[in-house]
This record gives C-alpha cells, sequence and structure tokens, in this order.
C-alpha cells in the first residue's frame, strides 16, 4: 500500500510540473531552448572567428544542422519555437540571460576572457557604458525570429532619475522592408516599468534615450532590438559599436 501511494504521489508531482510549465507541449521548453540557444551562439562565435573557413551559406548551415542534430530538431521546430518565444519575451530573456551567463563562464573557463558581472558597471561616475555583452550581432533573413537581447540586474539599485543612452550602428538595411527592427528600452523601478520604443528605419547610427523617475531607485534595465519576420528583402542586417550607457540625471 504504501508503495503505491509513493507510485501514485511521484505521478502527481510529475503531473504538477507539466501543468506549470510556461511553455506549450509543441514548443521547445525552456531548459532545452536554453541549452539550444547556446549552442547556437558558439556555432556563430566559431563562424564569426573562423569566416575564411565558412564561405558559403551552406558552409555556415551546416554548422546550425549539426547543431540541430544535436538536439533532436528540425530547423522548422527551432523556427516555429523562436517565433513563439518572440511573442512571449518575458520568458525568452529569462532563458537568454542564463545562456549568456553560460557563455560566459565557458569563455572564464578556458581563460579566455576575466569573469564580467551581468549586473553591469555601478560605478558612481557620472557617464558610464554599462553594456557588458558582444558588441555586434547579424539580424539573417532565413531566421523567423531575429533579435538582439539584454538583461543587467545591478548589485545596487542604480539612482534614481537616471538616464539610459543605446546607440548601436546598423549597416545592411533595405529600404523596402516590410517589418523595421525595433529597439525597446525598459527600466524597472519598484513596481514601475518606463518603457521606449524606437524604430530603425535605415543605415547609421541609431540611438534610444529613456530617462527614469527622480523618485525611485533603478532595480532593472532590460530590452531587446527585434525584427519579427523572415523577409527575402535582405541578406544580413549587422549591428554593431553597441554601448548602453548610463548617466546619473536626466538627458534631453
Amino acid at each position: 500500500m504504501t508503495n503505491r501511494l509513493c507510485i501514485y504521489g511521484i505521478i502527481t508531482l510529475i503531473c504538477m510540473a507539466a501543468s506549470c510549465s510556461r511553455v506549450p507541449s509543441h514548443i521547445i521548453s525552456e531548459r532545452k531552448m536554453r541549452g539550444v540557444l547556446y549552442d547556437m551562439l558558439i556555432g556563430e562565435a566559431i563562424i564569426e572567428l573562423k569566416i575564411d573557413s565558412f564561405p558559403t551559406d551552406n558552409d555556415r548551415q551546416a554548422v546550425f544542422n549539426a547543431i540541430f542534430a544535436k538536439h533532436h530538431l528540425t530547423k522548422a521546430e527551432y523556427d516555429s519555437s523562436l517565433i513563439w518565444y518572440g511573442k512571449h519575451l518575458d520568458i525568452y530573456m529569462d532563458v537568454y540571460k542564463l545562456v549568456l551567463k553560460d557563455v560566459n563562464n565557458k569563455y572564464v573557463a578556458l581563460g579566455e576572457m576575466k569573469p564580467v558581472a551581468l549586473s553591469g558597471d555601478i560605478s558612481s561616475q557620472d557617464s558610464v557604458d554599462i553594456w557588458v555583452f558582444k558588441r555586434y550581432d547579424v539580424f539573417k533573413s532565413d531566421v523567423a525570429f531575429n533579435t538582439l537581447t539584454f538583461d543587467i540586474v545591478p548589485a545596487e539599485p542604480y539612482s534614481a532619475g537616471s538616464s539610459y543612452l543605446l546607440m548601436l550602428s546598423v549597416w545592411g538595411l533595405p529600404t523596402d522592408l516590410k517589418h523595421n527592427p525595433v529597439i525597446h528600452l525598459h527600466a524597472v523601478q519598484a513596481d514601475t516599468i518606463i518603457s521606449v520604443r524606437t524604430d530603425i528605419e535605415g543605415d547609421g547610427l541609431h540611438q534610444a534615450m529613456l530617462n527614469t523617475l527622480s523618485d525611485r531607485q533603478v532595480m532593472r534595465i532590460y530590452g531587446y532590438v527585434s525584427l519579427n519576420a523572415a523577409e527575402p528583402a535582405y541578406h544580413r542586417i549587422y549591428f554593431n559599436d553597441i554601448h548602453l550607457m548610463k548617466y546619473n540625471s536626466k538627458i534631453e
């Protein structure tokens, strides 16, 4: 009788865990997506570092096909899951933050870099660059949901009334896209979220400025650049020289 109760208890716990999942059963789970995105970032880094070894799109796609095979996925399953995560960005950013931590830990273990805190710089200087991630990214036309995400939670809150300026250079953006990339920048202050949105409509330097409230500290800065559609109108859209400046006072 006791063994039977234990079995029922285990089954109940499994069912409860499944019912609490934030991701539908036909979508790649958060845990699995963490591993997939980690391998995709490593694959992209290998291609960028050894571009001469991957001269064609087929050569580069072979790297990603190997990643899909490792995780027993098809490209269609991966793309459809990315579309779902693109519509549920809070969940996606929770996963992506863990991926960035995994990548950072891997580089540290290999001795390639010193540990870099994901919390950013909490310097008291009037202006400081708090961007601690890679300073470039590439959006690809054959990907259903392209996104560059970031999430910075300082060990000590940033000062009330501080301002944040996201800057990045863009090239490769056609003028006839049906959907343009969009910048979203958010600041969490107690129970309030301050947000700004900026469309990217052409090549060149783009900025998004966010001023926070003067009566409460900033607990978190997060956001993303996204292009939520696969379009044949472009080959690659390149983002580089990415900076996120924190100013201790309001910037007009």
